[in-house]
């Protein structure tokens, strides 16, 4: 029996690109390999015969046959990375608990050892769970299919693939609240001051340390909290009961506290580790000074631009860069040292008086309080003493900030082909700026 010839075929898709699925069979099939008994793995009720031609229809493959007439080779196939029938008949078997929709979701992904043994734990529920996931946070025919996201979802089903199934239900549950708390839509190539109103903007100087490609790639990661989780499980930093605890703040946190979280798992030194779980434990989420919800604030791109109020009318915007993996390592040892010494509910009144400064002055402002419980512990015994401490340090920490920025933009617009005269600086919270887009139509 001869089969046309039918390369890269897609299962899911018109478009030969979607998809890495094919079966190959070269060498003419015997009967006997025709009815062979395969028992599939999961769910148990098949049909007791195996044929692979009939499988292939039902699943709208095309077997190929690349043999030679004559030959007495033996059949070979191929599904994805599967070569064994009994291992294409257990995937195939898989695909059948899922819908048509999801079953073209995981056709893009090729199948493998590793994915069969993942699903092969997976209850229904969290089968589909996890297709979700891959259709939502790693899907292979969108803008970075090739790219990122092909490169997260192997490594993920990778670690996927040495956990049990316990930890692949609890690993695969988090990943899909993330999901959720990830932006629907995540803009490919950023522009940082397109929020901002720049109906009276005079200059929007860039600073010399930012690369905007290298902002533009930070962009994509922090908006991908999903990736960042595949970040933190393949860092295997923490034991299973420690996982356990952080997917279990992760379910029940908000976008923000997620990135905060995450943030903060990945960066903190190995002897801050014990210190931040019991921080996540008694973290408050319901409270807007947060403290999780405060560290995003420091990889989240938007707030690097900042505004100045010119004094010749008008507004100058400045992006500066984000703060390296060091500084913002720096900044956690801080916190947890503040932890430490005055607990959780000091540090939200610290970051309650922080709301409408710039990410790049927190870590001085957190290493300065630190410095002053070392030195007089007793400034800080009484109800009002933060505030106090705060009036007469933070003007002073965010004036030095505003000094060297503005002399970047003078030096940014002396040195253009035409100089500009933008007159005195002032900052100006950025969210004073910002464009109420609720009101704007597109």
């Amino acid at each position: 029996m001869q089969i046309k010839s039918a390369l890269n075929i897609n299962l899911a898709d018109p478009k030969p690109q979607a998809t890495n699925i094919r079966i190959e069979h070269s060498g003419k099939l015997e009967q006997e390999h025709i009815a062979k008994v395969y028992a599939p793995r999961y769910p148990e009720p098949q049909p007791e015969l195996y044929d692979p031609y009939m499988r292939a229809k039902k699943h709208k493959v095309q077997i190929i046959d690349m043999s030679n007439s004559g030959t007495n080779n033996a059949p070979q196939y191929g599904y994805g990375d599967l070569t064994e029938l009994e291992d294409i008949d257990a995937f195939l078997t898989h695909e059948d608990r899922l819908s048509t929709e999801q079953k073209d979701i995981l056709r893009a992904h090729i199948p493998s050892k590793e994915l069969l043994s993942i699903m092969d734990k997976m209850d229904d529920e969290t089968l589909e769970q996890f297709v979700g996931v891959l259709a939502k946070s790693f899907r292979l025919d969108s803008f970075m299919g090739a790219g990122f996201n092909k490169d997260k979802s192997q490594e993920l089903i990778s670690l996927l693939s040495s956990m049990s199934e316990e930890e692949i239900q609890d690993t695969v549950s988090t990943l899909a609240a993330l999901s959720e708390q990830e932006e629907e839509n995540v803009r490919m190539f950023i522009a940082l001051d397109t929020d901002f109103d720049h109906s009276e903007t005079l200059f929007k100087p860039f600073s010399e340390a930012a690369n905007y490609k290298q902002l533009e790639r930070e962009n994509l990661h922090f908006a991908k909290l999903t990736h960042q989780y595949v970040d933190l499980l393949s860092k295997n930093r923490y034991s299973q009961g420690e996982m356990t605890s952080i997917n279990q703040h992760l379910k029940e946190s908000t976008r923000e506290q997620s990135i905060g979280i995450m943030e903060m798992a990945n960066h903190v030194k190995n002897n801050d580790r014990t210190s931040f779980l019991s921080m996540l434990e008694e973290a408050d989420k319901g409270s807007e000074n947060n403290i999780f919800s405060y560290v995003s604030k420091l990889v989240d791109l938007k707030e690097y631009t900042s505004g100045y109020e010119s004094s010749n009318g008008g507004h100058v915007l400045f992006t500066d860069k984000m703060e390296t993996e060091s500084e913002r390592r720096d900044m956690y040892s801080n916190l947890i040292d503040a932890y430490e010494k005055q607990g959780v509910g000091w540090m939200q009144d610290v970051i309650e008086h922080t709301h409408e400064t710039p990410p790049q002055i927190q870590s001085d402002i957190w290493k300065k309080i630190n410095d002053t419980i070392e030195d007089n512990p007793a400034l800080f015994e009484k109800s009002d003493s933060v505030e106090t401490w705060m009036k007469i340090n933070l003007s002073s920490i965010q004036r030095d900030f505003e000094n060297q920025q503005i002399d970047q933009i003078y030096d940014a617009a002396q040195e253009m082909e035409l100089p500009i005269d933008i007159g005195r600086l002032t900052w100006v919270y950025h969210e004073t700026l910002r464009v109420n887009k609720e009101h704007v139509v597109s």
